[in-house]
């Protein structure tokens, strides 16, 4: 299976990387770092192929899409891992940054899932990952609103992905959403040690990978990786989103960076 990764130099991409390839699969790896993508490549050998690329420069994803064809035409599995945020209350945080976020977070991850989509649907197989967050279930997020606003996109647009999917008679592709909760990365908030209850609800990169892996061979709609995560979303559902956004506010200003 050929597997197109983007964000694959740190964090959950790097570990999506090295399940995929210790599993047989082939990876064309995109990220900026291209010292790091050498690295990887020189480690992955024939396993592993890269693109250095900068998808938030919207206006050239179309250029990107004909590299990656010029690695391998057939893709069996896109994963658009890529992601970034912004922390600091709405009103004080840079809009370029922001912008930026938004162009990663959502505009890139849109086109490349509709441009993939189609080419899947053509041979009818194939499959789509979209990594969102537990973000994606909450009811707003103080101090990161814009970055929860993003992450909840990639749900909602991948649950109507799913609906439109469901439709079509005789269907084999596939759009599956991974959505971790906090996890040990270089992601604005993450890189300090944990404290007290962080410890039973921060997961590790390679936890991640692990049940994302997993989660996508049994056919899983969405997979929210750790158990303490999928237990707190449950309870979730049952507060009213004022106390969410409370509890949520708390949270994220211990991360304050």
């Amino acid at each position: 299976m050929v597997v197109v990764i983007t964000g694959v130099t740190s964090g959950i991409g790097k570990a999506l990387t090295e399940k995929y390839i210790e599993n047989g699969h082939r990876v064309i790896g995109i990220a900026r770092r291209e010292e790091i993508l050498r690295k990887m490549k020189r480690r992955y050998d024939k396993s592993f192929d890269y693109i250095s690329w900068d998808i938030s420069e919207i206006s050239r994803l179309d250029k990107l899409l004909n590299r990656i064809e010029d690695k391998n035409r057939d893709i069996d599995l896109l994963i658009n891992n890529a992601g970034t945020g912004s922390y600091g209350e709405f009103c004080e945080t840079e809009i370029e940054r922001e912008i930026k976020m938004i162009d990663v977070n959502i505009v890139a991850l849109t086109y490349l899932t509709k441009a993939y989509l189609k080419k899947m649907l053509e041979k009818n197989r194939g499959g789509i990952i979209n990594v969102a967050s537990t973000a994606a279930f909450q009811g707003g997020g103080p101090l990161m609103a814009a970055y929860y606003g993003s992450k909840s996109y990639v749900l909602t647009l991948d649950e109507g992905i799913r609906g439109e999917l469901k439709q079509r008679v005789g269907n084999k592709v596939r759009v599956m959403t991974l959505c971790p909760g906090p996890t040990t990365t270089e992601f604005i908030g993450m890189g300090g040690s944990k404290r007290g209850l962080e410890d039973l609800y921060t997961t590790s990169p390679k936890e991640v990978a692990r049940e994302c892996y997993e989660g996508y061979l049994k056919e899983k709609e969405i997979v929210v990786p750790g158990r303490v995560n999928r237990i707190t979303l449950f309870i979730g559902k049952f507060l009213p989103v004022k106390i969410q956004r409370d509890l949520v506010y708390r949270i994220q200003k211990k991360k304050r960076p």
